[in-house]
């Protein structure tokens, strides 16, 4: 992990503890993250013919709560986030 890379995690029933580094070197806003986050999770699934949690994910809300874009781009190496898909 290099120093701009972070940690996300999904919090969620069907995803839980899928995790993935995200370098925030380009990144603008939570949306990025969020995008980068199911980019990886959808190609995961699909390298693995997981057709059907493919449909689950495309019915999926994903969002970071309780943490702003300057938090994460201000946060420390080695720090988690927690990408959520409840309300």
């Amino acid at each position: 992990m290099n120093e701009y890379e972070r940690q996300f995690i999904a919090s969620s029933e069907t995803f839980s503890d899928f995790s993935v580094y995200i370098n925030l070197y380009n990144i603008d806003s939570l949306q990025d993250i969020i995008n980068l986050f199911i980019k990886e999770l959808r190609n995961t699934l699909e390298e693995n013919n997981l057709t059907n949690l493919c449909k689950i994910l495309d019915k999926k809300n994903f969002h970071i709560h309780g943490k702003t874009i300057e938090d994460i781009l201000t946060s420390k190496k080695g720090d988690l986030f927690y990408i959520c898909d409840h309300i």
